[in-house]
């Protein structure tokens, strides 16, 4: 398959102008290789130790991707620090945030549904207007929760945040974020190399 592609002309992506955040070299090394590899219909494993910028790079990635549809997945400890992030850096990607209460979770599918033109059937659905999201940001835990209203999406990139928590195959979290249905699927860990290996 990649030997059919070696030959392609990659269009060069440019580090959105909307990102209010200058990329470091190596950062925008990581951003290249995620518009190439996704480009090839691939997805792929950013591993950088902690601390190195891996959401920033993720975020001009979603912010180059204009009108995509992605989901974020990510431990309950960091939901907010991500929120924060696009809210920074990418003030314009507007986000679904997945979380809390079923009630709030509902309202939030049901308008990323609406949004892709996905019929709702809903009893008394009274709201008019709704909002229209380009990324779903949630959990582990909520996703797991949440998985049968997922039936009916797909999306242009699954974003798998500390992937290392769905390292075993049989757990109800793995299970859940493979049955996303996505084009590119994009795992960001700090810990690529367990300890115990070294």
């Amino acid at each position: 398959i990649v030997g059919k592609h070696l030959n392609k002309e990659f269009k060069r992506k440019l580090v959105p102008r909307a990102l209010n955040e200058e990329l470091r070299p190596y950062q925008k090394e990581g951003f290249k290789w995620i518009n190439e590899i996704t480009d090839l219909g691939f997805g792929g494993v950013l591993a950088d130790d902690m601390g190195l910028g891996k959401t920033l790079q993720i975020i001009a990635f979603l912010l180059s991707q204009k009108k995509s549809k992605s989901i974020v997945v990510v431990p309950t400890s960091v939901i907010y620090n991500w929120m924060d992030e696009f809210e920074k850096f990418a003030p314009s990607i507007k986000i679904g945030l997945v979380h809390g209460s079923k009630s709030k979770r509902d309202k939030v599918l049901r308008d990323f549904k609406r949004g892709l033109g996905i019929k709702v059937e809903e009893e008394n659905l009274k709201e008019k207007s709704y909002e229209k999201y380009d990324v779903l940001l949630t959990t582990y835990g909520t996703l797991k929760n949440d998985e049968k209203a997922y039936e009916n999406l797909s999306f242009d990139y699954c974003i798998i945040d500390e992937a290392q928590n769905i390292k075993n195959p049989a757990a109800q979290a793995t299970l859940s974020v493979k049955n996303i249905k996505s084009r590119c699927n994009i795992a960001l860990t700090g810990t690529p190399i367990e300890n115990n290996l070294m």
